[in-house]
């Protein structure tokens, strides 16, 4: 008379069941507990952006100028008293759903102006935590691609997540996480498709669709063009190298556009007229001694990316395993990395301002991570006992230095020296976490991150016998 009642009847089982939407979702809810609305001037002038364009259908700011705290805009003419945001506007475009959602819920909840504008900041943060907490995935699916075992590209994912400043840009409305989440994008669906006998035309352009866009957001992503176009070559497919260029082109339009309306020229961008910061994005700007910019964003304590994530050294011997393997993909992974680290090594604001750790670079740091997770994926190293010790002793420390920094204020000030230990370590311990959820409802809500983080990591087979009892059991009386 009555059917029996399948786990694979439960559809939200069936869906927690997919490993890759518990990472999303274990990874988003971490960012999103530590959202505390804005930290900078940075996040506040892609806001006025939005505002600009959703209120009154300009790219001028002049009325959202406190956003900016009159630090980051652009001004065009000089001396008009016209203000721009002097950041890319592909960060603002993707912002603008967020706004609305965040808009409805701020006038529905509240009539103070200050918790309105609070919770809009607070919706639009979200929408850097989702691209960054995705970027996560996307790691976690390349590594799989490279056929390392779902374990180890689980661990190298996670590693990424909360062992890099993937964690403490994922919590703000700053361009690295996305930018990383377009980068590490089209490296994925370039891959997939060399390796899947180059029949899916699609995924070529929608990776020249993810390219294009990250320099929407962020000028300096231009520099992972030169790699993936070698890579192209080495692999002799010229005809989808155009179709790579179309749509990568059609980005550049994009934003040439914005340009020749913000600013008279498709080749005029907001740094030409930023107010606050001078020279800083002319030719004379890339003259810092490169020696100098090398150990800043390696190993100094100021902003030391391996100071703060030491486990990242292994992504250098993990290159030499992953070029015995994948030689055209190690090169262009590689290639990309240094490119990058090398021009921001010579730019003079090479530290990123007020930031924790070398926030520049975070748009190629899985870049650096897949290696790892080749290397775990190596049975003779892996198994070794003093290689266990060493590397996860490093992973640990690297999620306690990058957590101290996330969970407290991501944003310290350009003048300490040593954030970590000088300034975000002090306000870990006196509990002055930057979380709007445990300041403004109760300090004990920070017993839902374990909780929430266990649901949604439930292992399928424990999730299973945890059904089936049930089940049986409703099945019986059935």
């Amino acid at each position: 008379m009555f059917e029996k009642i399948s786990i694979k009847d439960i559809r939200f089982f069936q869906k927690l069941r997919d490993v890759r939407l518990r990472l999303f979702l274990s990874v988003l809810i971490v960012y999103a507990y530590f959202i505390n609305g804005f930290n900078s001037p940075n996040e506040g002038t892609r806001l006025a952006l939005i505002m600009a364009i959703v209120e009154q259908h300009s790219f001028k700011i002049n009325d959202y100028m406190e956003w900016t705290w009159w630090i980051d805009y652009s001004e065009y003419p000089p001396g008009s008293g016209n203000y721009y945001s002097d950041k890319g506007p592909g960060l603002s475009f993707l912002g603008i759903p967020f706004y609305f959602i965040g808009k409805f819920v701020a006038y529905e909840l509240y009539s103070d102006t200050l918790l309105i504008n609070g919770t809009l900041a607070s919706f639009i943060v979200v929408c850097g935590s989702i691209f960054t907490a995705l970027s996560v995935v996307v790691v976690f699916e390349l590594c799989k691609l490279f056929k390392i075992s779902e374990n180890i590209s689980l661990i190298t994912a996670l590693s990424y997540a909360f062992g890099t400043i993937a964690f403490v840009y994922g919590k703000t409305f700053f361009a690295h996480g996305t930018s990383a989440f377009l980068l590490i994008s089209a490296a994925y669906l370039t891959v997939h498709y060399f390796q899947n006998g180059r029949e899916d035309g699609t995924k070529v352009f929608l990776a020249g669709l993810a390219l294009g866009y990250s320099v929407c957001i962020d000028y300096q992503n231009l520099l992972a063009l030169p790699p993936i176009l070698a890579f192209y070559v080495f692999k002799r497919d010229f005809r989808k190298l155009l179709l790579f260029l179309v749509s990568y082109t059609a980005c550049l339009g994009l934003l040439a556009w914005y340009h020749y309306a913000a600013f008279g020229s498709p080749f005029s961008t907001p740094y030409n007229y930023t107010g606050t910061y001078g020279d800083v994005q002319s030719t004379q700007a890339f003259s810092y001694p490169i020696y100098l910019g090398l150990f800043g964003l390696l190993f100094s304590t100021y902003r030391g990316l391996f100071y703060l994530s030491p486990f990242l050294l292994f992504g250098v011997y993990g290159f030499v395993l992953f070029f015995k393997r994948y030689k055209h993909e190690a090169i262009w992974f590689a290639s990309t990395f240094l490119l990058m680290l090398f021009v921001l090594s010579v730019y003079i604001v090479w530290h990123g301002g007020g930031a924790y750790g070398p926030r520049l670079l975070l748009s190629v740091i899985p870049f650096l991570v897949v290696p790892i997770g080749i290397l775990l994926d190596t049975p003779n190293i892996a198994n070794n006992r003093w290689f266990k010790v060493l590397f996860f002793a490093t992973l640990a420390y690297s999620v306690f230095a990058i957590a101290t920094g996330a969970v407290t204020d991501p944003v310290p000030y350009l003048w300490i020296q040593n954030p970590f230990l000088e300034y975000n370590l002090s306000l870990l311990i006196e509990g002055n976490l930057d979380s709007a959820l445990f300041k403004y409802f109760s300090p004990y809500t920070i017993i839902f991150v374990p909780l929430l983080l266990l649901l949604v990591n439930l292992r399928q087979i424990h999730l299973l016998k945890l059904k089936k009892g049930l089940l049986n059991t409703i099945n019986a009386f059935r």
